[in-house]
C-alpha cells in the first residue's frame, strides 16, 4: 500500500549554519568520554554544557539505552588499472548475491558491489587489480564516481580477510587525512559487532566501558540494534527542498531478544528510550513504521520490512503505542518463523514527520545542510536546532565525527 503523505516543502537554504573549518574534528580526544556534552531540553528550551562522561547520571534510572553494533569495515581500496593508473575505489553496499553485508564479507566466493571510483577512464569491462594480493575487481557498470563491481580472488579466505589485508578506513573526506594505526580502534564503537559500514556511527564513539558500567549500575538497559551505513552517507543532497531528494536505502535490522527486551521495558510505567546516533533513530523508526504497517495492513500483507522514504510523515502509520507496534514486529517473526527482522530503509527524519520511538538522542554535531541536521532538526522542533549549533559554535565545541556530542531531549520523567 502506498504511503498516505503530503510531501512537506522544507529547504536545505533554511538548514544550514556557517561551520569554521578549524571546528572540525581531525583526531579524536585521548579519551573517548572525555568530549563535551551539550544537553537540550524541549520542554524548558534550556541548555547547559557537561561532558559525555556525565550521561548515565542525565538519563533516567531503569530506562533503555539503544545503540548501533555495525562495525565499519576496510572499504577503501587502492588498484591498479591494465595501464599502469592508480584507482581508488570505497565499496559501499553489496548488490549480489546478497545485500547483507556481513553475509557478504564472510563468504569466500566473488560478489559484487556499489561503490565509488576515483580516476580518469576506467570503463565498463575494465580489470582492476591489487597489486599486493590476488585480488581482482571488474567494473560491470559506472556512472560518474559511481560504479558496480564485482570482486574476485583466488584464496580460500573471506571477503572480510581480503579486506584486512588490502583495505583502508574510509575516514570522512572532510578530515583531509590519511586513516593511522589509532583510527583503527578509535574509529569503531567499543560495541561494534556486526561488520558492514562504510562510516561510524559517531555517536557511539564517546562510550567507554566505564560509562557503559555506569548505565548498567543505574539500570539502563542497553539495547542493540543494526544499521550499516552506505552510499547516502558520502553522497551530497542537491535539491533545493527536501521533497526532491531520494535517500539512500540502507539495510537495518534487529533480533527477536532485542524486541522483547523492548516490549518489556515499554509495557512498565517508566518506559523512557534513549537513542544512541542518527543511525539508531533511523533504525527504530523504521521498525515502528514497519510495525505500524502490520497493525495497519494485516501480518500478510508485509512480507519484507522494507521502510519508505516518506513513511514518518505519513498520517495513516501514526497514533498506535509503541508498546503495541514493537509486540506487531515480534508477531511477524512468529508468522515467519524467523529470529531477526531485516530490511531496508529510506525513512526521511526532517521537520513535521513522526517521531515515535525516542525520548532523547545522543548524537554529534552534523555538517551544514545535509540529512542528518534535517534529522536534528525534526528532533529538536520548530528551529530550536539553531540554538543548540550556536551555543555549541560560541563554546568551542568541536564538531562531525571525531568532535563533540550532544544530548537532545524531548521527553519529561
Amino acid at each position: 500500500m502506498p504511503s498516505r503523505f503530503v510531501p512537506p516543502t522544507i529547504r536545505l537554504a533554511d538548514h544550514t549554519y556557517v561551520l569554521p573549518p578549524e571546528r572540525i574534528a581531525a583526531h579524536p580526544l585521548p579519551q573517548r568520554d572525555e568530549s563535551k556534552l551539550l544537553v537540550y531540553r524541549a520542554n524548558t528550551q534550556s541548555i547547559e554544557h557537561r561532558m559525555f562522561r556525565d550521561l548515565p547520571a542525565l538519563l533516567p534510572e531503569r530506562s533503555l539505552l539503544v545503540v548501533n553494533r555495525t562495525r565499519v569495515i576496510a572499504a577503501r581500496i587502492h588498484l591498479v588499472k591494465p595501464t599502469g593508473g592508480v584507482v581508488e575505489l570505497l565499496l559501499t553496499d553489496p548488490l549480489h548475491p546478497l545485500r547483507d553485508p556481513a553475509v557478504v564479507l564472510a563468504s569466500h566466493e566473488p560478489s559484487v558491489w556499489r561503490g565509488l571510483i576515483g580516476g580518469r577512464n576506467v570503463q565498463p569491462g575494465m580489470v582492476l587489480t591489487e597489486p599486493h594480493c590476488d585480488l581482482r575487481v571488474t567494473v560491470i557498470e559506472r556512472q560518474g564516481t559511481e560504479a558496480a563491481v564485482e570482486l574476485q580472488w583466488d584464496r580460500d579466505i573471506s571477503l572480510s580477510h581480503v579486506l584486512s589485508e588490502v583495505g583502508h578506513l574510509p575516514l570522512p573526506p572532510y578530515l583531509h587525512r590519511e586513516a593511522n594505526e589509532d583510527d583503527a580502534t578509535r574509529y569503531q564503537t567499543v560495541y561494534a559487532v556486526e561488520e558492514g559500514s562504510v562510516a561510524a556511527p559517531t555517536a557511539g564513539l564517546h562510550f567507554t566501558e566505564d560509562v557503559l558500567t555506569a548505565l548498567e549500575q543505574r539500570g539502563i538497559e542497553r539495547v542493540d540494534c543494526t544499521l550499516h551505513v552506505g552510499l547516502g552517507t558520502f553522497r551530497p543532497v542537491e535539491a533545493e527542498k527536501i521533497e526532491d531528494h531520494v535517500m539512500h536505502a540502507e539495510r537495518f535490522g534487529i533480533t527477536r531478544v532485542a524486541l522483547e527486551r523492548m516490549h518489556q521495558h515499554l509495557l512498565q510505567d517508566q518506559s523512557w528510550v534513549t537513542v544512541v546516533g542518527t543511525t539508531s533513530l533511523r533504525t527504530m523508526e523504521s521498525v515502528y513504521a514497519f510495525g505500524s504497517k502490520i497493525l495497519r495492513d494485516g501480518i500478510d500483507a508485509n512480507p519484507t520490512a522494507d521502510v519508505d522514504q516518506w513513511d514518518a510523515f505519513d498520517v495513516s502509520l501514526n497514533g498506535f503505542s509503541r508498546s503495541d507496534v514493537i509486540a506487531s514486529v515480534l508477531s511477524w517473526l512468529d508468522y515467519h518463523g524467523v529470529d531477526e527482522v531485516w530490511g531496508e530503509t529510506q525513512l526521511m527524519i526532517a521537520p513535521g514527520c513522526r517521531i515515535a520511538m525516542a525520548d532523547a538522542l545522543v548524537t554529534n554535531f552534523h555538517q551544514p545542510g545535509n540529512t542528518l541536521l534535517l534529522l536534528v532538526a525534526g528532533f529538536c522542533g520548530g528551529d530550536h536546532w539553531r540554538d543548540v549549533y550556536e551555543a555549541a559554535l560560541k563554546n568551542d565545541y568541536r564538531f562531525l565525527s571525531y568532535g563533540d556530542s550532544s544530548l537532545l531531549i524531548r521527553g519529561t520523567w
